[in-house]
C-alpha cells in the first residue's frame, strides 16, 4: 500500500482525501440547487381580475408558461389529485390543471361541476380564472368553501370509519379548505378589510400545511404594516428573522427589508446627510444604515424598484430568493409602506449611493452568502421577455479606475493650459502632429524594408500549393 507525502503530512490517505473532495463538491452542488430553488409568492395576484385583465388591456402576458406550469404542479401536489381515483370530477380537475390554455381549463371546471355540483376545486379554478372582479372572486370562493366543508366533513366520533374515502381524502379536503381561506383573506386585504384578513391569516398560520407551502407570516407582516402596527411586525421579525440579534441568515427580502424599515423609521424623519457627515452617525443611525446595507447585500435589486429607478411590473407567481423576481414581489406590495414613513426612502437612497459599489466586493470577500450566477438565468424564465431583468452589480476593475483617473487628469491639465496659453498650446499640438506623422512614416519604411515586395504573390502561390496537396491526398 503506497502513500504520498501529503498523506504522511496530513495523516489522511489518498482515498480519504478524494472522498472529502467529493463530499465538498456535493455540498457545493446542493447549495447551488438550494439557491436556485423556486418559491411560491405569498402575494400572488388573482389571475382573472388582475393578471388576465392586464393582459387584455396592455396586450402583454404578465405570466410566463414556466411560471404557470409551476403553479399547476403546485395545485396537483397540494390538492393530492390521483389519476386512479374513482371520482369523475377529480379526474377531470386533474386534467384541467395540466392544460395550458385558460379557456380549456374553465371548460374542464364547468364539466367537473356538471358531474358534481359541490366540486370545490372546480369552483376555485373558476374563481381564480373566470371572475372579472375581486368581489366576484370572493363570492365564488365562499361558495367553494361551503361546498368543501360539506364534502370533506369528518365523522363526529374517531371510532367511526370515514364515510367517503381514506385518510388521504380528508387530508386533501383540509388542504383545499386551507387554500380557499387564504385566498379569501387576500380578497379581504385587497378590499381594505384588514382586521378580517389578519384573523383569517392567523388561522391559516396555525395550520402546518399552509406553513410548509406558503409563507403566511409575510402576509401578516404586510397587513400589520398597512395598519401601522409596528409592534406586531417587530414581534414577527424577532420570531422569523432575529430582528434584535441579526445573527440568522436572512430568509427572504420581506423579512430583511422590513427589519431595515423599522430601524430606519426611528431616525428617518430627523436624518440629514449634511449634518450626519459632519458630526458622524449616532448609534440609532448606525444601526439603521447597517440594517439597510445588510438588506442590500442580500438582494441588491430591490433599491431599483423602491427608488423607482426601474419600471414596476406585475409580480410573478413564483420567485427566486435574492433574484430580480423576489425584488419585484417585495416592492410591488411594500413600496407604499416605505413612502408612508417620512424620510425612509431618503435614508435608503443616501445609503444606497454610498454602499452600492461595495456590495459586490463585500460578498466576494465571503462576508455574506455568495451570490449565485445561475439566479439571473432562472429569473429570465420566470419573468416576461419584455421585462429587462436586473443583474447583480459586477465588481469594478482597478485598472479601469486608474485609467479613467489618468484620462480625467490629462483632460483637466489640457484645459488649464489651453485657457492660459492658447498660442503655445497650438504650437505644441502642431509639433506633436508633425512628430507623430514622421514616426508613422519611419515605421512604415522600416516594415517595408523587412517585407519583400512580392509578398502577395508568395502568399497566393502558397495557397495554391496547399489546395493542390489536399486534392492529391
Amino acid at each position: 500500500m503506497t502513500t504520498t507525502i501529503s498523506a504522511l503530512l496530513t495523516g489522511f490517505s489518498d482515498h480519504e482525501s478524494s472522498d472529502d473532495a467529493e463530499e465538498l463538491e456535493l455540498q457545493r452542488k446542493l447549495k447551488e440547487q438550494e439557491e436556485c430553488k423556486v418559491w411560491r409568492n405569498a402575494y400572488a395576484l388573482i389571475r382573472g381580475p388582475e393578471y388576465f385583465r392586464y393582459k387584455k388591456t396592455r396586450n402583454q402576458d404578465p405570466l410566463t408558461f414556466y411560471d404557470m406550469n409551476l403553479t399547476s404542479q403546485d395545485h396537483q401536489a397540494f390538492f393530492i389529485l390521483d389519476d386512479e381515483t374513482d371520482k369523475e370530477d377529480l379526474k377531470i380537475m386533474n386534467a384541467a390543471w395540466r392544460e395550458r390554455e385558460t379557456d380549456i381549463r374553465i371548460q374542464y371546471a364547468t364539466e367537473a361541476l356538471e358531474k358534481n355540483e359541490n366540486c370545490a376545486m372546480a369552483m376555485v379554478m373558476m374563481a381564480e380564472e373566470q371572475s372579472e372582479t375581486i368581489v366576484d372572486c370572493e363570492a365564488m370562493l365562499r361558495k367553494a368553501l361551503r361546498s368543501a366543508e360539506m364534502q370533506y366533513k369528518k365523522p363526529p366520533s374517531s371510532n367511526q370509519s370515514y364515510h367517503d374515502g381514506s385518510v388521504e381524502f380528508y387530508r386533501q379536503g383540509a388542504n383545499v379548505m386551507s387554500y380557499i381561506r387564504r385566498r379569501l383573506a387576500m380578497c379581504a386585504r385587497k378590499q381594505g378589510r384588514l382586521r378580517e384578513a389578519i384573523k383569517i391569516f392567523k388561522e391559516c398560520h396555525k395550520e402546518l400545511a399552509m406553513q410548509s407551502v406558503y409563507a403566511v407570516q409575510e402576509n401578516l407582516i404586510e397587513c400589520y404594516l398597512e395598519l401601522c402596527s409596528y409592534a406586531d411586525v417587530q414581534s414577527l421579525l424577532v420570531r422569523y428573522d432575529g430582528y434584535d440579534l441579526d445573527l440568522r441568515e436572512p430568509r427572504s427580502a420581506v423579512l430583511i427589508y422590513t427589519s431595515a424599515l423599522l430601524k430606519a423609521r426611528a431616525v428617518a424623519d430627523k436624518f440629514a446627510m449634511e449634518y450626519s457627515a459632519r458630526r458622524g452617525l449616532s448609534i440609532a443611525e448606525s444601526n439603521a444604515v447597517e440594517a439597510i446595507m445588510r438588506a442590500f447585500e442580500y438582494n441588491p435589486h430591490v433599491p431599483y424598484y423602491l427608488l423607482e429607478m426601474k419600471s414596476m411590473i406585475l409580480p410573478p407567481e413564483h420567485y427566486l430568493r435574492r433574484g430580480d423576481s423576489e425584488a419585484i414581489c417585495y416592492a410591488f406590495n411594500h413600496l407604499q409602506h416605505w413612502k408612508r414613513i417620512d424620510g425612509a426612502l431618503h435614508l435608503l437612497q443616501c445609503t444606497w449611493k454610498g454602499a452600492f459599489p461595495t456590495v459586490a466586493r463585500s460578498i466576494n470577500m465571503n462576508q455574506y452568502t455568495q451570490y449565485s450566477n445561475t439566479i439571473e438565468q432562472a429569473d429570465r424564465e420566470l419573468l416576461p421577455t419584455w421585462h429587462v431583468v436586473s443583474v447583480f452589480p459586477k465588481k469594478e476593475s482597478a485598472f479601469l479606475n486608474v485609467l479613467l483617473c489618468f484620462l480625467c487628469l490629462v483632460i483637466a491639465v489640457s484645459s488649464i493650459i489651453i485657457c492660459h496659453y492658447p498660442a503655445t498650446f497650438h504650437e505644441f499640438i502642431q509639433a506633436l502632429t508633425t512628430h507623430c506623422t514622421s514616426f508613422c512614416g519611419w515605421l512604415y519604411n522600416a516594415i517595408g524594408a523587412w517585407v519583400p515586395e512580392n509578398v502577395v504573390e508568395l502568399l497566393a502561390s502558397k495557397s495554391r500549393t496547399d489546395s493542390a496537396t489536399v486534392e492529391n491526398f
